[in-house]
């Protein structure tokens, strides 16, 4: 999806929504510890699972331990309908720029998800930096995404993954469920993905940007000053985890493997974001190697902005969009009224 100049600079002008959130809401420094930034972020898990209450009637919901390569045991957390015939598969990585956020981020996505298409979901852990730095939290969910192929059909998760075998997630999460879907191209898991949600991720940096498309790539620049991923707080991850900029573990862009052998994608860009031009990008190239994409864009709005402003239109239109946008990797059409109530918010 590649805009012109002028549709890109209009798309980094604040959404009136989104200028009226930040004076009634005056945006904190840029975060520079990720100590904080954890904190915080679990602070607001905590209160969204709050407002969500206990499980749903029709799901069960748990945690499972599993075995990484180094012998570590990370969690899972497991929602699945509590009867009827095995479903899809859908594995979920939440987001918190490598140094914050957990497997309960993204419980809300997952009932969802359970409850509108029968699915099995899988939020995954990874670890975090500083303590552990790059590429932890791509082997962790590597490990994992082994683990729930091989473990797919078993009563763990009692999932058909050939109805359905969709990875995805937010920021970090989308990032590396971007580059292990283009790794996992060389080494294949048991059951191959069929499709990929990416929400505002990571995919490129300058260097690694096609030639073609570098003219284009001019989000990092625009949005230094804008409050949500500022460039301070990027620099923090970066010192924190000490990524490698060429690996394609980190970067989908860096992979050499065939783009046309990747799963169909559904993507959500924000026109504030720095890495705004990352997905479009991306999605353009997916284009060109005749992958299926489907992209809900949003003007004016900085990265998961989502997260802040649940309670606003703009806010909900994008959360009843994530939920109709897996259901079109799922091959399920839902109604965007039929989201909206299984999210008890009226429709955006």
């Amino acid at each position: 999806m590649l805009l012109t100049r002028e549709q890109l600079d209009h798309s980094a002008q604040p959404h009136p929504q989104v200028a009226e959130f930040w004076h009634r809401n005056p945006q904190p420094p840029p975060q520079n510890d990720p100590y904080a930034a954890r904190k915080a972020l679990r602070a607001h898990t905590d209160a969204i699972l709050k407002q969500l209450g206990p499980t749903p009637k029709g799901l069960v919901e748990f945690d499972h331990e599993i075995p990484m390569r180094d012998g570590y045991q990370s969690s899972l957390k497991i929602v699945k309908p509590s009867g009827g015939p095995a479903g899809s598969l859908v594995v979920l990585l939440f987001g918190g720029g490598f140094v914050a956020g957990d497997k309960d981020q993204l419980t809300e996505i997952a009932r969802m998800l359970g409850l509108l298409y029968g699915a099995t979901v899988v939020c995954i852990s990874y670890r975090l930096g500083p303590e552990h730095k790059f590429p932890f939290a791509q082997y962790d969910a590597w490990d994992s995404l082994e683990w729930i192929a091989e473990n797919a059909t078993g009563s763990h998760l009692n999932a058909d993954p050939l109805k359905g075998f969709v990875v995805g997630g937010v920021s970090a999460g989308a990032s590396i469920s971007a580059a292990l879907s283009r790794k996992l191209q060389e080494q294949p898991l048991k059951y191959p993905f069929t499709g990929q949600w990416l929400a505002v991720p990571s995919l490129m940096h300058p260097e690694c940007c096609p030639q073609v498309f570098r003219s284009r790539y001019i989000s990092l620049d625009q949005t230094t000053s804008f409050p949500g991923l500022s460039e301070q707080a990027r620099q923090m991850m970066q010192d924190a985890v000490q990524w490698d900029r060429s690996s394609d573990l980190r970067y989908a862009a860096n992979s050499v493997t065939s783009l046309s052998g990747q799963p169909r994608m559904y993507l959500q860009v924000c026109g504030m974001d720095p890495l705004r031009d990352d997905g479009l990008i991306y999605e353009e190239m997916l284009r060109e190697a005749k992958v299926s994409t489907r992209t809900d864009f949003y003007p004016g709005c900085p990265h998961a902005y989502w997260v802040a402003m649940r309670g606003y239109e703009i806010g909900r239109k994008a959360r009843i969009d994530t939920l109709v946008g897996i259901g079109w990797l799922l091959d399920v059409e839902v109604s965007r009224s039929v989201a909206a109530s299984a999210l008890g918010v009226s429709v955006a």
